[in-house]
């Protein structure tokens, strides 16, 4: 999360925030977390080889001279061994001086990726080292890098060198724009202390088991102390201790290994998760709650707690719900110490930041006094509402891929999955409409989308599942998320195609307004539409879209070339030359339509028809004269309008409507003359 504070007013970039009146959640990814991101020390087989990265050593420290970094996404942020925060500077180079414990020769550097912004990521940098901080000698130069996924480790091999150095220095250049970002910096030396690591029999006791613990670390540790939180014995100097547990809840686990050399301090935070099979959530970790109060005086400040005076209860009673509605039991879930809700004066309504263990709540507290005028219950529900949504960012897993940008799948995977635990809970009410795409409407479509899975598909846990994927699956999709809850044979658009059915069923489909006891038979398998104009098909709008059974794709024909057509579109330059634009359509065999309608396009009125006639032929070559017809004075738009051919009585093979425009406002020779069209149905009696 970035904030940039000026006389108390705040402002978070890249936020999303809601079409409506009521916020259903916002954030700029920056604040997602994942208690399982890859911390682990690299995997080697000889201890004389072992490396380990050295920026977490004691008397270590790192500086960004002249960074321009929000207060949550300072430089610390770069060596604290989480791949979720970042250090984050609005310019397009940033200068990192890592100053080490003592003089080191350098084997590998590893970078992170952070979660947003691609743009932002190094491209080119170049890395010297020192040992007076004033002169300088070049160690490794990259250029023309980047990162394949958000939260990617890429690992940068160096020369075999046997100069030593305190002091590490990196100039960065961002790939494009004018922030800077980058999440994670590792510097790796060889082990002269132990690489410490260690294995266990189990992670998830029951009350009473005991559980072995075995040394693993490199660099032939000679000494060990060990510290279980709640353990009997609390702590230990075996090399394999044997532990168990009585108190429910997550326990952390603390070992330093020693040799010669030095030792070296492993702390594996909530590692142990003793639970009762029996009880799944009993022994849930509730954080602690704080409040910040940026404006006190405001008069949100007041409603919020005159209509919320349990916040802090229901804080730690929603984290638990939400637990319960992402996973399966108390040993699978984030845990986070504390929440610290925040309100004041923001350019969003609400948004969720924070730390794999402290999260930050931020409410705004003009939001606040605006929904109060709805009354209390009103207010109160929205509150509610919204802590349900930004405590969902916080608990669920977050996806190793992807880019929290509207239309995106990150970012329709966290606000679609937010707000479906939030209608779930009841607490936010959103009405079925017809999308083209699951990824379209995030807030709304999307998350109802999700709940139609949920419900449709009990057997298989959807939810949870959903969730645990974004944990499991390497550069994860929706696609591949589906795959993996319902088979191979059930992909995003398979499962979302059975949605689309729904909706038609429910009335909600976009086609052409039908006709009792007569069919569309332009829709029917094996019609072909051809058209004797140039047409905007590149940008989908060519004749397939005039059979499509779907009012909101449109047709887009040219009669007079437009002045942005040479420039957008110079390759359909030079435009055939035509009077009108006449559309074809070749039926599989001969049928006899006795009605038919037409669909006005979305937009631009001036491309409407001002009038058409059908014709209707059985080879092709020669045409009847079936009827002639106008719309109505300025027709409203995607609106569908019905004629009738009473007269016809022959069966034909092809149906040519020739369509004029004879509007002269607006479509000139300097803005162009085309026929725009939504849908034409043709009709014939059950």
């Amino acid at each position: 999360m970035m904030n940039l504070i000026q006389k108390n007013k705040v402002k978070v970039t890249l936020l999303a925030v809601t079409i409506s009146s009521v916020l259903y959640g916002c954030n700029d990814g920056s604040g997602f977390t994942s208690t399982q991101a890859d911390k682990e020390q690299p995997v080697v087989t000889d201890s004389s080889s072992a490396t380990r990265n050295m920026v977490s050593d004691t008397n270590t420290a790192i500086e960004a001279p002249g960074a321009d970094s929000p207060g949550a996404e300072g430089i610390a942020n770069l060596i604290d061994g989480d791949i979720n925060s970042k250090f984050l500077t609005f310019t397009t180079s940033a200068e990192v001086i890592f100053t080490a414990s003592k003089p080191y020769v350098l084997t590998h550097y590893v970078l992170g990726a952070a979660n947003d912004a691609p743009e932002r990521d190094p491209s080119q940098w170049t890395l010297e080292g020192s040992n007076d901080k004033e002169n300088w000698t070049l160690i490794d130069e990259q250029s023309g890098q980047s990162f394949a996924n958000r939260f990617q480790k890429r690992n940068f091999e160096l020369n075999e060198g046997d100069t030593e150095y305190k002091y590490f220095r990196f100039n960065f250049n961002n790939t494009s724009g004018d922030i800077f970002q980058l999440a994670e910096l590792e510097l790796f030396v060889k082990a002269d202390a132990p690489l410490t690591e260690f294995t266990v029999s189990s992670t998830t006791p029951a009350p009473g088991d005991y559980v072995i613990f075995k040394d693993t670390s490199l660099a032939n540790p000679t000494s060990w102390q060990w510290t279980f939180e709640g353990g009997e014995p609390a702590t230990s100097t075996e090399k394999s201790p044997l532990v168990h547990y009585n108190e429910l809840g997550p326990k952390t686990v603390t070992l330093v290994a020693k040799n010669d050399k030095g030792e070296t301090k492993l702390v594996k935070e909530n590692f142990i998760r003793v639970w009762d099979e029996n009880n799944p959530w009993d022994g849930f970790p509730q954080p602690s709650i704080s409040f910040v109060k940026n404006n006190p005086d405001h008069a949100g400040q007041a409603l919020l707690e005159q209509v919320v005076p349990d916040l802090e209860e229901q804080i730690q009673a929603i984290s638990l719900e939400i637990a319960k509605k992402l996973y399966n039991n108390v040993t699978e879930i984030k845990v986070f110490k504390s929440v610290q809700f925040e309100t004041g004066l923001y350019d969003f309504p609400a948004a969720k930041s924070g730390t794999d263990e402290h999260m930050i709540l931020l409410f705004d507290l003009q939001h606040i006094a605006n929904v109060a005028q709805q009354g209390d219950a009103a207010l109160r529900n929205e509150i509610l509402g919204v802590l349900w949504h930004e405590l969902t960012h916080g608990y669920n897993m977050v996806p190793d891929s992807g880019v929290y940008q509207p239309g995106n799948e990150l970012h329709s995977y966290l606000e679609g999955l937010a707000n479906y635990i939030r209608v779930d809970a009841g607490y936010l009410n959103l009405t079925p409409a017809w999308i083209e795409s699951w990824n379209q409407d995030a807030y709304n479509q999307t998350s109802l989308f999700l709940k139609w899975v949920a419900e449709s598909n009990r057997n298989t846990d959807f939810i949870r599942l959903f969730n645990a994927s974004a944990n499991t699956i390497d550069n994860w999709s929706f696609d591949k998320a589906f795959k993996s809850i319902f088979g191979e044979q059930r992909g995003i658009e398979q499962v979302f195609g059975e949605y689309q059915s729904y909706l038609k069923d429910l009335g909600l489909a976009p086609f052409p307004e039908p006709v009792s006891g007569y069919r569309n038979i332009a829709v029917e398998e094996g019609v072909e539409v051809t058209t004797n104009a140039t047409h905007i098909g590149v940008w989908g709008e060519g004749p397939d879209k005039i059979n499509d059974n779907n009012i909101n794709k449109k047709f887009n024909g040219v009669i007079e070339a437009p002045w942005w057509l040479p420039q957008y579109l110079p390759d359909l330059m030079p435009i055939n030359e035509i009077d009108a634009v006449e559309l074809v359509f070749e039926l599989p065999t001969a049928k006899t339509v006795s009605k038919y309608s037409l669909t006005t396009g979305s937009d631009n009125v001036p491309r409407d028809p001002t009038s058409w006639s059908l014709s209707g032929s059985i080879d092709g070559t020669t045409w009847v004269a079936l009827d002639t017809a106008s719309y109505p004075q300025a027709p409203a738009r995607l609106t569908t309008f019905h004629y009738d051919v009473s007269e016809n009585v022959a069966a034909y093979k092809y149906y040519k409507f020739t369509l004029s425009n004879d509007q002269t406002e607006g479509v000139g020779g300097d803005n162009g003359r085309l026929i725009q069209i939504g849908e034409i149905a043709l009709l014939e009696q059950e």
